[in-house]
């Protein structure tokens, strides 16, 4: 693994890239090769101003030296399985380059993984970083795969990646096409996507209890400011045609509401604001 930066990286940074890209390689043999153990160990070949360069030495095949020494596979298997992970890892990894890029199959801990791994470069005004699956043969490096990726594409992963993840999360809810949303008081301030803000309304289909309001993307959350923005009258006394995805306890229970699309907004009448239970 080599990082090229153009700054120091922060030591939490630099441990997450190795963290993700370890992560990842132990589900990849737990996934492909399911007979065998994998036990991982990083050994830094050598640091040089304004590059990190590693090896990442894992002994496939036994928990130990010795039990890698007489492991029941030979080197050049081993460097297989090296090589079909770095392309696995890549291929997957990449999908996040392009926005609405989605991979297939995964996890939110796979998502927690490639976060991480993006983490050292994005940071970085002008970085690189570059996962090599490579042999040593007859005394010369031969590298059989190679993937990389620069600052622009590591940030715009982390905005997919992070898209993604609210993706999954609201699949693991209750889906409401329609519904009508009040907000309640205090909640002037916006929400942010996937996380509970300020916000929290009623929608009275669902639960008479008002609920933290949270967002399924930005638009969802655009969408709402800009027609908080075009009404004249106090928030609280409209209603918001939205659909929503709840979130509920192991038991059911509605704990929160996250906006998916705002359909419509109606006036409501003057009277008293709603109170949160």
């Amino acid at each position: 693994m080599k990082l090229d930066n153009s700054q120091p990286i922060a030591l939490s940074d630099f441990v997450s890239q190795f963290v993700g890209v370890g992560s990842q390689f132990e589900k990849f043999v737990a996934r492909e090769y399911p007979e065998l153990k994998s036990d991982s160990e990083f050994f830094v070949k050598e640091v040089r101003a304004g590059c990190i360069e590693a090896d990442l030495v894992t002994f496939v095949g036994g928990g130990t030296l010795l039990a890698a020494v007489s492991a029941v596979i030979d080197v050049m298997e081993k460097v297989q399985i090296f090589t079909d992970f770095v392309e696995d890892f890549g291929g997957r990894f990449s999908k996040y380059f392009k926005r609405g890029g989605r991979a297939e199959g995964v996890s939110k801990g796979d998502l927690a993984d490639f976060l991480r791994v993006t983490e050292a470069i994005a940071s970085d005004p002008n970085g690189t970083a570059r996962l090599e699956a490579a042999a040593f043969e007859d005394g010369e490096r031969n590298v059989r795969a190679v993937f990389q990726f620069s600052t622009d594409e590591a940030r715009r992963a982390a905005e997919e990646i992070a898209d993604h993840r609210r993706e999954l999360e609201a699949s693991s809810g209750e889906n409401q096409e329609r519904a009508l949303l009040r907000f309640v008081r205090p909640s002037v301030e916006a929400g942010k996507p996937g996380k509970k803000g300020g916000e929290r309304g009623v929608i009275d289909s669902i639960a008479p209890r008002a609920m933290p309001i949270l967002y399924a993307s930005d638009l969802a959350e655009q969408r709402m400011r800009h027609e908080k923005i075009q009404l004249e009258g106090n928030i609280f006394r409209a209603l918001f045609d939205v659909s929503v995805n709840v979130e509920t306890s192991a038991t059911g229970k509605p704990l929160a509401y996250r906006v998916t699309e705002v359909h419509a907004v109606i006036d409501g009448d003057p009277g008293d604001d709603l109170l949160d239970n």
